[in-house]
C-alpha cells in the first residue's frame, strides 16, 4: 500500500469537540472523573450523591450505569427481548465542532457530502447542514459548528484538537466515529483496493486545494463485519475526528463469530 502522505489542512488541526459521530471535551477541559460538582441549579448534586441517593423509595431509575446490574454474563439476552418503537422516528443529523468550519467542508466536500446551507448561529459562531444521499444509502446529515479560536483558549504553539480514540484514548465512552461505504464508488473508477481508492482521494485534494491527507489512523485490513467481509481503514478529518472507510468484499458465515 503506499500510504497518504502529511496532514490535511494543517491550519486546521484538530477540534474542540466532535461527531457525529464522535462527541468529546478538549483534552484541557476534562472534567475529574469522580465526584463531579457543577454550578448548575439542575445539576448541583455529586456522583457521589446521586449513588447514595439511590436507594429512596422516590428515586426514579434510568439508564445510568448501574454498577448493580447489566453486568452478568449468565443473563441470556436476545432480540426478542428488546422493545422496539413502531413509531415514525427518523435520523435527523450528527453534530461536529470544528475550529475551521471552511476546512470542514471541503473535507467533507472529499467524501461527497455536499453544502445543504450555512448560516449564523445567535451567538454570532458559523454553522452549516452537510448531506450525504449516494449510493442509495438512506443520507446521512451532518451539522458543523463552529468554535472561534477566542474561545478555545489556544496558546500560539499549540492548537486544541479532538481527542485520539483510535490509539491515546480507544476505551473512552461515547460516541467514536462516523463510517461510510466506498463500495460503488470504487466500482465506479474500476478499483479493487481500498487503498488505492485512498490514494486516489488524496490525490484529488491535491489537486483541488493543494493540501495532502493525513496518513491513515488504520492502515488498510480485512475485517469481518457480520455477516461480510470487508476492506477497512480508517482517515482523520481535519479537527481529529475518526472517519471509517469500507468497501464490500464478499459474504461469509455469519456464524464466524460467537453470540454473547
Amino acid at each position: 500500500m503506499i500510504p497518504l502522505s502529511r496532514l490535511i489542512y494543517p491550519a486546521a488541526l484538530l477540534s474542540a469537540a466532535a461527531i457525529c459521530v464522535v462527541g468529546f471535551t478538549p483534552p484541557n477541559m476534562i472534567l475529574p472523573a469522580t465526584k463531579t460538582t457543577t454550578t448548575s441549579k439542575i445539576y448541583s448534586t455529586t456522583e457521589e450523591e446521586e449513588t447514595s441517593s439511590s436507594t429512596s423509595a422516590d428515586k426514579k431509575e434510568d439508564f445510568s450505569y448501574d454498577i448493580s446490574g447489566y453486568e452478568s454474563k449468565e443473563e441470556l439476552f436476545n432480540a426478542d427481548d428488546i422493545y422496539v418503537s413502531t413509531e415514525k422516528i427518523a435520523v435527523h443529523h450528527s453534530a461536529i465542532k470544528t475550529r475551521n468550519i471552511i476546512t470542514a467542508i471541503k473535507f467533507y466536500g472529499l467524501l461527497g457530502f455536499k453544502l445543504e446551507r450555512k448560516y449564523l448561529l445567535p451567538d454570532g459562531a458559523r454553522a452549516a447542514w452537510m448531506s450525504h444521499n449516494n449510493n442509495n444509502s438512506t443520507g446521512q446529515r451532518l451539522e458543523f459548528i463552529e468554535i472561534p479560536s477566542s474561545k478555545l483558549d489556544e496558546t500560539p504553539n499549540s492548537r486544541i484538537k479532538a481527542m485520539d480514540l483510535l490509539d491515546k484514548y480507544p476505551y473512552l465512552l461515547g460516541y467514536n466515529h462516523v463510517a461510510l461505504d466506498v463500495t460503488q464508488s470504487l466500482k465506479d473508477k474500476n478499483m479493487t483496493s481500498l487503498c488505492e481508492w485512498m490514494d486516489d482521494l488524496n490525490r484529488t485534494s491535491v489537486q483541488t486545494y493543494g493540501k495532502h491527507l493525513k496518513p491513515p489512523a488504520l492502515e488498510c485490513q480485512h475485517v469481518m463485519i457480520t455477516p461480510a467481509l470487508y476492506d477497512l481503514a480508517m482517515i482523520y478529518d481535519p479537527d481529529g475526528c475518526l472517519v471509517e472507510l469500507l468497501n464490500y468484499r464478499k459474504v461469509l458465515n455469519p456464524n464466524m463469530l460467537p453470540d454473547w
